[in-house]
């Protein structure tokens, strides 16, 4: 079907602006006139997207790709025909950034549902019934939250198309957290990170779930570089170029110190999503006291975070496992500045910390040093490992399967109640899992799988 041409173009104005006729409202004025219905129109058209990205409390950013130069604007209002509507343009669309811009929606309330609509060059480039999103609630409220953690989607698109199918069926979660190895593309060329995710981006479940939900994300190996993957990676900021074009993050690390680092809050819930790769030492350099994994500045940023932040509970993700048991990828490599970071948390009592992972291809949990929580999340798509105990996994998925997890916290009482379900693609949920306070805090052991050897990978 052929829409009928927007009667007013965003070409002129600035952040908010009056916006085109939608189909099916009433019109005062006769229209302008439009081409035949067999017409075939040869101008570009949105290619991927709408993409939900960072959505506070007062704000949402939605990341659009256009197939060609042209004009991108989103509509958004509370009523689903958009009648209530303002619209904000995206920037130029250039063949540098592959014709693709985040657009941020502002001025908006709390905790309340907003519908919007994508135009291009005037005209609908999303059908009706409109999309819809929820804005967080007020900063600092408690309350309920859920935020689904995925990673690992493997070297195809179909090797994670039934899991974001099944996902997005249960879609009653308030965040999606992607914690690496978001495709296998193994590239520092943009142009191949933006295949990879076009790739995945036209997949309909995972394009269901981006039209709603809002998504967070960091990266691992495989959507970092093809190797070394830690620091010396050549060409790592071509990826992180490409990194930032592709995800409407609400920041990349800091002004002078580059990455895909970034905290953003929900309520009474902080997320400090960390880069382990950008910064990263050899796995196997000597520890001599200067080793580390996230680099002097990210490791200083989270300190200075953890240290500012008030929320109840906070979620710390990264894309290797926060366990000391695990494979040379991950925080078992760098012990005297995982030992150092976790001093600090104990020395300034913080608490309600929540640990998150990926890149195992298997699902399972721990309780780290004793004390935290950790979920490692995977694999989406790619395949299984056997996931063997060690001496802090209470839980594990088994072998073989696609999971993917949630957390359901609710912060209102007086001690929050955290909740863990693990799902197994198409079979369903695998655990559901409450805590006790005690237990997120650390005051309370959990008991260990037997252990029957060294884990694999």
């Amino acid at each position: 079907m052929i829409f009928p041409r927007m009667l007013c173009l965003v070409l002129g104005f600035s952040t908010a602006f009056a916006v085109a006729q939608l189909p099916g409202e009433k019109q005062d004025k006769p229209k302008a006139a439009v081409a035949p219905r067999n017409a075939i129109r040869g101008g570009p058209y949105l290619e991927l997207g709408p993409l939900l990205g960072d959505v506070t409390d007062t704000s949402a950013k939605v990341w659009l790709k256009s197939s060609g130069a042209g004009l991108l604007s989103v509509a958004v209002g509370r009523e689903a025909n958009l009648s209530d509507r303002e619209a904000f343009k995206a920037p130029k669309l250039e063949a540098a950034s592959f014709f693709s811009a985040s657009v941020r929606l502002k001025n908006l309330e709390p905790a309340t549902k907003y519908y919007y609509a994508v135009l291009m060059d005037g005209e609908l480039a999303t059908p009706r019934p409109y999309p819809s999103f929820t804005t967080a609630p007020r900063e600092g409220a408690s309350g309920r939250q859920r935020f689904a953690f995925v990673s690992c989607v493997g070297h195809h698109g179909f090797d994670s198309a039934a899991a974001w199918a099944d996902l997005a069926t249960r879609t009653n979660f308030d965040a999606l957290l992607m914690l690496g190895d978001n495709h296998y593309g193994d590239t520092t060329d943009p142009a191949k990170h933006f295949t990879a995710y076009g790739v995945q981006r036209r997949l309909p479940g995972y394009a269901e779930i981006s039209r709603r939900v809002p998504q967070y994300a960091i990266w691992d190996n495989h959507d970092y570089a093809p190797g070394p993957t830690d620091k010396r990676a050549p060409g790592k900021a071509d990826s992180l170029r490409a990194f930032q074009m592709l995800w409407p993050n609400p920041a990349f690390g800091e002004a002078d110190n580059p990455g895909v680092y970034f905290k953003f809050t929900r309520g009474d819930i902080d997320f400090f999503m960390l880069d382990g790769r950008y910064h990263r030492d050899p796995d196997n350099a000597p520890d001599d006291g200067s080793k580390t994994h996230l680099g002097e500045k990210q490791l200083a940023w989270l300190k200075r975070e953890l240290l500012a932040s008030k929320a109840k509970i906070k979620v710390l993700a990264t894309g290797g496992e926060w366990q000391m048991h695990s494979q040379p990828a991950s925080w078992s490599s760098f012990p005297r500045e995982r030992a150092d970071l976790f001093k600090f948390i104990d020395d300034n009592k913080i608490t309600g910390l929540l640990l998150l992972s990926g890149d195992r291809h298997f699902t399972a949990a721990y309780q780290v040093a004793g004390k935290f929580l950790e979920v490692t999340s995977g694999p989406l798509g790619s395949k299984n490992v056997d996931p063997r105990p060690t001496p802090e996994m209470w839980w594990s998925g088994g072998k073989t399967g696609r999971f993917y997890c949630v957390f359901d916290v609710d912060t209102a009482p007086e001690k929050p109640r955290v909740t863990l379900e693990i799902y197994r693609a198409v079979e369903g949920l695998a655990l559901r899992r409450e805590f006790t306070w005690e237990e997120v805090i650390g005051e309370t052991k959990l008991q260990p799988l037997p252990v029957r050897g060294a884990s694999g990978n």
